[in-house]
């Protein structure tokens, strides 16, 4: 999937991925409108800036572990924050679309967490979750406590209402594994920065590679409905 023109050049390719996914997909598996959002490992809560972007509207909790949330005010979102282990999470209201992007994985009992998710969303809702497949132990290394296989995560999700879309391939794994995993994970030099113009060329171009050649992708995107959608989600 390209990358989109709201997305920096600077990114990682999962990165890129991750939001070319949301802004090509998530309006054709939730229809853009008022929606209430869960997001699970919010971090500084950039998530809701997006939905907004793309026509979304109405209420967003995020909730981590640790603070580092914005707090600034987001046209048509009501925003809320919670310091909370998702364990121990308890919603006063439940959702449209429960939401998680590379946080499972930091999740030691991710099984349990996936069940009470299902209880949080409403009729029609989605829990969408952004994950590390098998492929990304060599580009993330030490990255959580787990990468993730199509078996892994059957086991996990209901399969009859659960869809996995692999996201990237061979081009843009071994352009994560030289520019970020060799040079600023291992040896602490960033080479993004040093040559963007380059790296920037390089992402798009593994991008458009990534569609011939879609083995190796390090994420998948997981979508689980509350009541089965039928064939409009194909892998």
């Amino acid at each position: 999937m390209p990358r989109q023109a709201r997305t920096s050049g600077l990114v990682s390719p999962s990165r890129s991925l991750t939001e070319a996914f949301l802004c090509r997909q998530l309006p054709a598996l939730l229809p853009v409108g008022e929606i209430r959002v869960l997001d699970i490992g919010c971090g500084a809560g950039g998530l809701v800036r997006l939905l907004a972007e793309l026509g979304y509207r109405g209420s967003y909790v995020g909730i981590d572990i640790q603070d580092g949330f914005d707090r600034s005010e987001q046209p048509g979102f009501e925003k809320s924050f919670l310091a909370v282990d998702a364990h121990r999470y308890q919603p006063e209201n439940k959702f449209d679309l429960v939401i998680s992007v590379s946080a499972l994985e930091h999740i030691p009992d991710d099984a349990r967490l996936i069940r009470r998710l299902g209880e949080f969303l409403l009729p029609g809702g989605l829990q969408l979750h952004f994950v590390p497949s098998e492929w990304a132990l060599p580009v993330y290394l030490w990255h959580g406590y787990r990468q993730y296989t199509v078996a892994s995560l059957a086991d996990r999700f209901e399969t009859s209402r659960t869809v996995v879309f692999s996201l990237g391939g061979a081009a843009s794994f071994f352009l994560h594994l030289f520019f970020i995993t060799v040079w600023e994970i291992l040896l602490r030099l960033s080479l993004r920065k040093r040559w963007s113009g380059l790296y920037t060329r390089l992402l798009d171009a593994c991008l458009a590679i990534d569609r011939y050649l879609p083995v190796l992708g390090t994420f998948y995107a997981v979508v689980w409905r509350v009541e089965p959608s039928g064939s409009d989600l194909q892998a």
